[in-house]
């Protein structure tokens, strides 16, 4: 029988909650490239800074981003550069659902 660590499984259940939004999904790539302040991430994304903002501190308070002030900036950037990896294999397994689910359809 294959042990679960309870509290390993809720700690995994509550990051990818955190990470349930497609908004902060995309802050997550573009800080995969290397930290940035919250003007380069709002010209990439093309959102209001307040929103942007919003969601930088919520992935703040969760551990998922890390925050440092340089100057009057504050640069955000992946606290664990292992999520990049794992978002990345995440989008791996959809496009290969998304294409059986097409060749199904095409039946």
């Amino acid at each position: 029988m294959c042990e679960i660590d309870e509290k390993l499984v809720e700690a995994q259940a509550e990051l990818c909650k955190s990470l349930a939004h497609p908004l902060r999904l995309k802050i997550l790539s573009i800080l995969s490239t290397g930290p940035k302040n919250v003007t380069d991430i709002v010209k990439t994304i093309g959102e209001p800074q307040p929103l942007v903002s919003r969601h930088l501190l919520f992935l703040k308070e969760k551990g998922v981003v890390k925050a440092e002030r340089k100057g009057t900036n504050i640069y955000y950037s992946l606290a664990h550069p292992e999520l990049q990896e794992a978002c990345k294999i995440i989008q791996q397994v959809l496009r290969k659902i998304l294409a059986e689910k097409a060749s199904i359809a095409t039946r």
